[in-house]
């Protein structure tokens, strides 16, 4: 971080010195330091005059705590904050800025409108609320509709004729479309914004407020499509906050990922951003798209007291109702099916291809299924990060090890495992040979017991996510020639695995979202590590990984050769989806491109 020292320079105080007339050059010099001061400067000073005062004001930014930028939208004031988790040095935090106007009333379940722009000098110090939602570790309600805010960290702002110009992470957080934010409590900027990138992390809609499809003035996606505009507020503003919104990486992690893989199928999202990085997710996954959202819609008005087959009469319904108790009833409307299929996630994504009298306005987020669209090959093809933990199923295993009846109703009834997508009927032959080898594959003669557990969690995670993973990289990378899609597997196990460690899980190998301890500070976690730990060293390399993609958008094989024997000591298992192969990953992804097997054994 550069320190200018005063005074400006001299070209900046010519030009301003034409303000003479609204305000004296030294009464400037001795207000620039207060916020209250600037706020009324900022609304006596006529907007096509604001360009000189943007870098007056950036001139004496440094000079205490406080920054203050001036976006399309108005000026905003943040803070220089210090780096957490044993980092060095001082970023700029702008944190609570409104991308989006509240979603509430008519606007409830549709597509968000941009934020307005407004006068004067608007706080960004604090994050602001977090959309509806049901805290995943304390089952509580919290949250609020005027929930569309952001957070902008960045190493350096412009000054005078300087714009630093720098490549721009835009973080989509997951927490199965149900929960979750994008607050620096779980994904502090610590780690990646030192490495020389701008980022920004966001909130959008979630459970049913965010993904209520029934056609008509809800047909779906609304959570997506608060995400589409985030992505159109950083093409219009990042610059004033050193980025360079012609270089926006987005990367999510599970409904993250899902929702970054969904952004590049969208024509809604087109040169909105420029690489992709989508972690342990994919719209291909069982579980990511809904197949009956209309059905489902209709089952939430039930579980409120609003029985109808009417459209109309349900939306009315359902826009009177608070978010509180939309939210709660949400997880009324899963099934005994979904249940048996393990699909415990009843507002997700969907297909937006609604006719007749169900027909919406808006337009579609996708139209068509996921990997119709792949196999086509026609969509915003960007170079490409995408991969999986050792063990995401992982997640699970809390409920299968404390559940023996579970157990013994898998065992029972080994059908309910059939992937989703392999379109097989229950109850039937063909469904009984295609569950008898499935199970052969995984299980052997062994019976579903806490013995077999972890060939269980190698099925689940193959069904679950792997499967749906590297059909992503495979489909992407024949679409793009193959020169710019890389697939990786992390299987460290380290203490800053935030997922184990919030649910108390003692099983070896990487669960789902472990590896997000090493790319942001988790505040909740407060551990102390030696500079000479592996968890450092796993956190520095992982950090530079993606954001030297994020700078040039490819892997260099020279720096990557640095760190094949980490992973001699990481790699455990070998997983067995359909679509992978016995062997280890990095041998059977043969995706065309030496880069994919290059970068695999890394994590």
């Amino acid at each position: 971080m550069r320190h200018p020292s005063l005074p400006i320079n001299e070209n900046l105080k010519e030009n301003f010195l034409t303000l003479q007339e609204t305000i004296a050059w030294k009464t400037f010099a001795g207000i620039a330091r207060e916020s209250d001061s600037l706020n009324s400067l900022v609304r006596i000073i006529p907007r096509t005059t604001m360009g000189f005062v943007q870098e007056v004001v950036n001139s004496f930014r440094q000079r205490g705590p406080r920054a203050i930028v001036l976006t399309r939208m108005g000026a905003l004031e943040g803070r220089v904050q210090k780096v957490k988790g044993g980092g060095r040095g001082e970023i700029f935090a702008f944190k609570g800025i409104r991308y989006g106007q509240p979603p509430v009333g008519k606007l409830r379940f549709k597509a968000s409108l941009p934020a307005q722009p407004w006068k004067g000098i608007k706080s960004a110090l604090r994050e602001a609320s977090v959309c509806p939602h049901r805290s995943m570790i304390l089952d509580n309600f919290k949250g609020s509709e005027d929930c569309l805010f952001l957070n902008v960290y960045s190493p350096d702002l412009p000054i005078g004729d300087f714009n630093p110009n720098l490549p721009v992470m835009v973080w989509l957080h997951g927490g199965a479309f149900s929960f979750g934010s994008g607050n620096s409590f779980l994904y502090g900027p610590d780690y990646l914004v030192p490495e020389g990138i701008v980022l920004v992390t966001f909130n959008y809609r979630l459970g049913p407020l965010g993904f209520l499809s029934v056609g008509k003035d809800a047909s779906g996606n609304a959570g997506i499509k608060d995400q589409v505009l985030a992505l159109k507020w950083v093409r219009d503003n990042i610059a004033a906050f050193g980025g360079n919104p012609k270089d926006v990486t987005i990367f999510g992690q599970s409904a993250g990922s899902v929702s970054v893989h969904l952004l590049m199928m969208s024509p809604l999202a087109k040169g909105l951003f420029h690489k992709a990085i989508a972690q342990s997710g994919s719209a291909l996954n069982p579980w990511a798209i809904a197949r009956n959202p209309k059905e489902r819609g209709f089952l939430l008005g039930q579980a409120l007291g609003c029985y109808t087959n009417d459209t109309d009469e349900l939306l009315s319904y359902l826009r009177k109702a608070s978010p509180q108790k939309i939210v709660n009833a949400a997880s009324q409307t899963i099934t005994q099916e979904d249940v048996k299929r393990s699909i415990g996630l009843p507002f997700v994504p969907s297909i937006e291809n609604w006719t007749g009298e169900d027909a919406s306005d808006e337009e579609p987020l996708i139209s068509e299924d996921p990997i119709t669209i792949m196999k086509r090959g026609k969509y915003n093809n960007v170079p490409l990060i995408t991969g999986f933990n050792s063990d995401e199923a992982m997640l699970f295993i809390r409920r299968l090890r404390k559940d023996p009846n579970l157990l013994q109703s898998i065992d029972g009834d080994f059908q309910r495992m059939i992937p989703l997508d392999l379109h097989v009927q229950r109850d039937t032959e063909t469904g009984e040979l295609v569950a008898q080898g499935i199970r052969d594959f995984y299980l052997g003669d062994q019976r579903i017991n806490n013995a077999s557990i972890q060939n269980m969690m190698d099925m689940m995670s193959d069904i679950m996510f792997i499967h749906g993973i590297t059909d992503l990289a495979r489909l992407n990378a024949a679409a793009s020639g193959g020169d710019s899609t890389w697939l990786y597997r992390f299987a460290y196990d380290g203490s800053l695995g935030i997922y184990k460690r919030i649910l108390g899980i003692d099983w070896p190998g990487a669960c789902h979202g472990d590896e997000l301890g090493y790319m942001f500070h988790f505040g909740v976690l407060n551990i102390r590590l030696d500079n000479s730990s592996t968890e450092l060293q796993t956190m520095s390399k992982m950090t530079r990984l993606w954001t030297n993609f994020a700078k040039y958008g490819l892997l260099c094989k020279l720096y990557l050769a640095c760190y094949t024997d980490l992973t001699a000591l990481t790699v455990r298992t070998k997983h067995k989806s359909s679509k992978v192969g016995t062997e280890d990953c990095s041998q059977s992804a043969n995706l065309s491109a030496e880069k994919i097997a290059t970068m695999t054994p890394l994590l």
